[in-house]
């Protein structure tokens, strides 16, 4: 019988591959916030002190915390199988979240925690020491020491709670002025802000709501369907059985840009954001993974820019939809994909709707002509020969001024600036406003040539 050898690796490499798992900040600080969630928190504040020569993140929870035995388990890597049954609402699933994503940003993770009618406990993983002693060595801190963490909130929840510290930080690019620290730092909690706010906003509202603040400051939730807006519209619905749970589908469209809040249309990106992100939200157990595109079920088009499809999935599916580690990405199972298309043509045609009902009713006019080929598959805008003004100028002028006319108006169709229009559509369609045309150019002209 072969004999067996002990070749688990060497934690001073070990480290260094989970240091590079491919967190962003946004995504580290979003699996920890799972954590905090999971462990029934009511109120979640991120705190990342400006004016430090070396800056650190906290995020401080008053979920149920952790007793000193509870705290070692969970300080190890990997202390969940992810095969397990999760229980409704659990938003862990391998049990390295935490580590994984805090060993992503920084060189040194410190945990603070207090279970109910338990004293304050900490134990901290630092990556110098780990690579110093090539072992897995954690630090657990002696009662007395707790209160003397650098970076322990003085708003510590007396009942019970956790706080994470983040220090020696390696996500940021600065030079060694606490001033370069601050300008970067304020720059990446802003991203964090609008992230938390999109990705974790159905945990803001409704009757078990919970409070998120980065530096005291709440964050208040984006609503990616709009679904308080005038002119949005619900579509079809339905719950889907699939192999170890049921799925449900939304599917949403946005009101027009012209009617959208302005503020709102800015969280979202504005329309060029809105238009880039048409597709599938995927949630898990409520907390948003994927963020639009449509998985290759279908095209993006700017016609379509409006249309949504809200998927929930439970924890339980995590194997069949292969959720990774950073719950950031996922995999439609093939007959959950076949399932699903069919819920996408409906929100996509009435975004065709909402967008061409408007073009009719703008452009259709006495003065332009829209003639779409549908031998080349082209559209052009052409002026109506037909308008009776024109006619009527045509038939009051000689020869030589009608051949000039005629001229003029032929270049003005041909150079119409489609390509500004269309961009400027795309990014600034509230400012695109034709009733705001200056016209006493044009006037001064008309009057000079009355004068001659």
């Amino acid at each position: 019988m072969p004999r067996t050898v002990e070749t688990a690796p060497s934690p001073k490499s070990h480290i260094k591959t989970l240091m590079r798992i491919g967190y962003t900040l946004n995504s580290a600080i979003a699996d920890i916030i799972d954590n905090s969630i999971a462990a029934g928190s009511q109120n979640i504040d991120i705190y990342a002190p400006p004016g430090r020569k070396e800056p650190l993140i906290s995020i401080l929870d008053d979920g149920c915390g952790m007793d000193l035995d509870e705290l070692t388990q969970n300080m190890r890597i990997g202390c969940k199988d992810p095969y397990a049954e999760r229980e409704k609402g659990d938003l862990g699933r391998f049990g390295s979240g935490m580590k994984t994503a805090s060993f992503s940003q920084a060189r040194c993770l410190t945990v603070v925690s207090r279970k109910e009618g338990q004293p304050l406990v900490a134990a901290r993983w630092d990556i110098d020491r780990i690579e110093e002693m090539d072992s897995w060595c954690l630090e657990v801190f002696d009662p007395a020491e707790v209160t003397q963490i650098d970076g322990l909130s003085p708003d510590f929840p007396v009942k019970c709670g956790t706080q994470l510290i983040l220090s020696n930080l390696t996500c940021f690019d600065v030079g060694s002025h606490a001033l370069d620290h601050d300008t970067e730092l304020a720059s990446r909690l802003s991203e964090l802000r609008s992230y938390i706010a999109l990705h974790f906003h159905r945990f803001m509202s409704g009757p078990d709501k919970r409070a998120f603040t980065i530096n005291s400051t709440p964050i208040e939730p984006v609503d990616p369907f709009m679904t308080r807006e005038r002119r949005y519209q619900e579509g079809p619905s339905e719950r889907m059985r699939c192999k170890g749970g049921h799925i449900s589908i939304k599917t949403h469209v946005l009101p027009h840009f012209k009617y959208m809040n302005a503020k709102r249309l800015e969280e979202l990106g504005g329309a060029d954001g809105i238009t880039k992100n048409q597709g599938l939200y995927i949630y898990r157990e409520k907390r948003l993974i994927i963020a639009g595109g449509w998985l290759g079920m279908k095209p993006s088009s700017q016609l379509g820019a409006l249309a949504r499809v809200q998927v929930d999935i439970p924890s339980s599916l995590d194997n069949d939809w292969s959720t990774d580690v950073k719950k950031a990405s996922l995999q439609i199972p093939v007959k959950v994909k076949r399932g699903l298309k069919k819920f996408l043509a409906d929100p996509v045609k009435r975004s065709k709707k909402v967008h061409r009902y408007r073009g009719k009713q703008e452009v259709a006019n006495e003065f332009w002509k829209i003639c779409e080929d549908e031998n080349s598959q082209t559209i052009t805008y052409q002026i109506d020969p037909d308008n009776d003004q024109l006619r009527e100028i045509l038939r009051n002028s000689d020869r030589e001024t009608s051949v000039l006319l005629i001229r003029y108006l032929k270049l003005l169709a041909e150079l119409v600036p489609i390509n500004h229009i269309y961009e400027k559509m795309s990014e600034r369609p509230r400012d695109v406003n034709q009733q705001n045309v200056d016209l006493s150019a044009l006037e001064e002209l008309i009057e000079k040539v009355i004068a001659r």
